[in-house]
């Protein structure tokens, strides 16, 4: 039981607040809360943004930052909308149009990797710090993304593209849900069962001590920069499908909505601990949180910035007596 306590204690503690939050809902609003249509939207609601969660999650494990994901992933979706606009026409079957929004999709994951392989060279090779590297290339990607575009919307996006963001099975289960189940399930599988998944542990919990193992350090830190960008370009894929359009300063307000979730999982910037799973449990209340707020009609809908905020602040206090298995401790370091 005390091996049980030490591993999961964390996960049991997400648990208890994800419960607290369903409780409190249920209480305060249960005609409307436990509506099928209000968790149809929580499943097709967290999918874009927790798909950007899981790929910010390799920079923090690996001890990095990237402020610029979602930048990087607005000019990314910019320019592969830009080009399906551009290249499909009226008289295209389906077959056609599907084509051209393939290649639109792989300009945007190349756009992708070319902006994480900036961020590490900056990070490992010049040696500057994470945060301030990627703030700058955030500006520059969102200078890029508005000199293009003069700051307007890029609309004119096929049904055939648009239908993903909104397409369900059964009447109730999206498919943005189904792609972040398996995206979810293949960093999981990272994580846990590959030598790089162990090799970003290591890097993260000392970076110096990993290089003198024989461990190159500068192709880890290369690698989970390219699956932060990669994923936080697939999300924005699904929320550009979502809005049907695209523009330089989407989803802006997902950098600190990430942020938040990844710290109150447990996975902090320090580097060398957190637990999918956590991640998985804090994406959902955080999005029932959302969903609630907005059941209170006489509240503005801003409200749930604030309690994210709120939350940000007490776990960031809170996480300086983390251990590495993500349970707080009020026992000082080294004691």
């Amino acid at each position: 039981m005390k091996d049980i306590k030490k591993k999961y204690g964390y996960t049991f503690m997400l648990l208890g607040l994800a419960a607290i939050v369903i409780l409190f809902f249920t209480i305060t609003k249960a005609g409307a809360f436990w509506k099928a249509d209000v968790w149809k939207g929580i499943m097709a609601q967290f999918p874009e943004y927790g798909i950007m969660t899981l790929g910010l999650m390799f920079c923090f494990i690996c001890g990095k930052m990237d402020m610029s994901f979602m930048m990087l992933a607005d000019f990314a979706t910019v320019m592969a909308v830009r080009h399906i606009v551009q290249n499909v026409t009226p008289e295209m079957d389906n077959g056609a149009v599907g084509g051209v929004i393939i290649v639109g999709i792989l300009i945007a994951l190349g756009i992708a990797v070319v902006g994480a392989i900036i961020n590490a060279m900056l990070v490992t090779q010049l040696n500057i710090p994470p945060v301030m590297a990627t703030i700058s290339m955030q500006m520059v990607w969102l200078g890029i993304s508005t000199a293009i575009t003069r700051g307007d919307t890029v609309t004119g996006l096929p049904v055939l593209y648009t239908e993903i963001g909104h397409k369900t099975f059964f009447n109730w289960l999206p498919l943005p849900m189904i792609l972040f189940i398996v995206i979810f399930l293949i960093c999981w599988f990272i994580l846990k069962y590959t030598v790089y998944g162990e090799k970003l542990y290591m890097v993260g919990s000392n970076e110096k001590a990993a290089k003198f193992s024989g461990i190159n350090t500068t192709a880890v830190v290369l690698t989970s920069y390219i699956l932060c960008d990669v994923l936080a370009t697939i999300g924005a894929l699904v929320m550009v499908s979502t809005m049907a359009s695209a523009k330089a300063d989407y989803g802006t307000s997902y950098v600190t909505r990430c942020i938040l979730i990844l710290v109150l999982a447990g996975v902090v910037p320090n580097g060398g601990m957190g637990k999918i799973i956590n991640v998985l449990i804090t994406l959902i209340t955080i999005q029932i949180i959302a969903t609630g707020v907005n059941l209170f009609s006489n509240l503005n809908t801003y409200y749930a910035s604030l309690i994210w905020g709120a939350l940000l602040v007490i776990v960031l206090i809170l996480s300086t007596f983390m251990t590495d298995e993500g349970v707080i401790s009020f026992k000082k370091r080294g004691k």
